[in-house]
């Protein structure tokens, strides 16, 4: 199994949060990139699968501050050897996906091969519908919002195909419901260039027929690629079926059984057979100290990013047993815990829990909710000790010391 952070960055704690724009704050915007670089440079040197950051813009409150996932990457990369970086993940129908295409090449090329790709349809209106207002129908959610879903599903599955063509071919086109590639009747004046130095894409009269992007991927081959967060099944079959890792949330048991088996559909539908659990990940939270009591009390800290921001929109259902009216949950460390999103307590607490969920959920992935700044950095790192010692060696044989003597590099961030 391999384990990975998920970080939807905060630059600050609660109570810096509350005196109004934090987000604009270069104080803490610092702080907070000197600490992930502490991170980063603690999990690189255990085995942790990478550092997944959410694609959320617009944040002036500074809650979820994940403007440029490759960035943020490409910034820690220089402070690690083994980590991946990417999104989890990139919101697709905001996207232009010729860009975002050659810009995760970029990455993987940058950090020789340790890009990976999240794509997401994304909940939040306020960027999305502010920066695709000129995407189709992504403007308004309120007059037909069935429609407004529909829209996004239709831009995510055009934009992946294209994604994924430019990665796999050096030139093509593309006709779709959206985009037309290259549009026709392109005049294209360095024709002499694009014939000696490639010989593709152009007619016997100078016009475009085909395009590319670059860089190509390091490999020359598509990345991990990732879908979060899967909620149905049906979202799960159809991820798995387009070669995307689905990263399931749900909790409830019976769900989760019914969703590992939506995975085996959905990729023995791309002609991939699986086992349970194979190619299929989930994202939960987690959090370690030295005693139970002392958890409890740093779970409140961390768990306001979903008491406060995330259950806005409605991931409590998450939450929920069949039949269940999700809106009825209370939000507290209680709940969390009994509900299974999130492991909390001494190690030896969370290694029960650990062992009781995964009786259940069969993956090949764990994602593990990661709040950043809302937790204090040295409880942050005394968490990540314990939880990186003393409970994920007991579920996977991925975490442990490495075999490179290498010393760690030192962060250049200023405080």
């Amino acid at each position: 199994m391999e384990v990975a952070l998920f970080i939807a960055p905060t630059v600050g704690p609660k109570e810096e949060l509350f005196k109004g724009l934090a987000g604009r704050r270069t104080d803490l915007y610092q702080t907070m990139l000197e600490h992930l670089v502490e991170i980063a440079q603690y999990i690189d040197d255990y085995g942790y699968y990478g550092i997944g950051f959410t694609e959320h813009h617009l944040s002036v409150e500074g809650m979820t501050c994940s403007i440029s996932p490759q960035m943020l990457g490409l910034h820690l990369s220089h402070y690690t050897r083994n980590l991946r970086f990417g999104a989890l993940g990139h919101v697709l129908p905001v996207q232009d996906p010729l860009r975002l295409a050659a810009e995760i090449g970029m990455l993987d090329q940058m950090t020789q091969g340790r890009a990976f790709a999240g794509f997401a349809r994304g909940v939040q209106t306020r960027w999305i519908n502010c920066m695709a207002q000129h995407r189709h129908g992504l403007a308004d959610n309120i007059t037909d919002p069935e429609q407004y879903n529909e829209d996004r599903r239709r831009l995510f599955y055009e934009n992946l195909e294209i994604i994924l063509k430019a990665w796999d071919n050096d030139t093509f086109s593309h006709n779709g419901e959206f985009w037309q590639l290259p549009p026709p009747n392109i005049a294209w004046p360095a024709t002499r260039m694009s014939r000696d130095m490639g010989g593709r894409g152009l007619d016997e009269n100078d016009r475009l027929q085909e395009i590319g992007v670059a860089p190509a991927m390091y490999n020359r081959k598509r990345p991990d690629m990732f879908e979060p967060f899967s909620v149905s099944e049906k979202s799960i079959e159809t991820a798995a079926s387009n070669g995307l890792v689905p990263i399931g949330i749900m909790c409830d048991p019976e769900i989760v059984s019914e969703q590992v088996v939506a995975a085996q559909r959905g990729w023995a539908k791309a002609g991939v057979d699986t086992k349970p659990g194979e190619k299929f990940g989930f994202a939960r939270y987690m959090v370690v100290a030295d005693t139970d009591e002392q958890a409890r009390e740093w779970a409140e800290d961390a768990m306001f990013e979903w008491s406060y921001f995330f259950g806005q929109f409605g991931f409590n259902a998450v939450l929920a047993h069949k039949g269940e009216d999700y809106k009825t949950l209370p939000t507290d460390v209680q709940t969390f815990i009994d509900r299974g999103i999130l492991f909390c307590g001494s190690p030896d607490t969370v290694n029960r829990q650990m062992e009781e969920a995964l009786k259940y959920t069969k993956m090949d992935h764990l994602w593990l909710f990661t709040a950043n700044e809302l937790l204090a950095q040295d409880k942050m790192m005394r968490h990540l000790e314990l939880m990186t010692h003393k409970v994920l060696p007991n579920f996977t044989d991925k975490i442990g010391p490495k075999a490179s003597a290498q010393p760690a590099v030192k962060p250049r961030v200023a405080a």
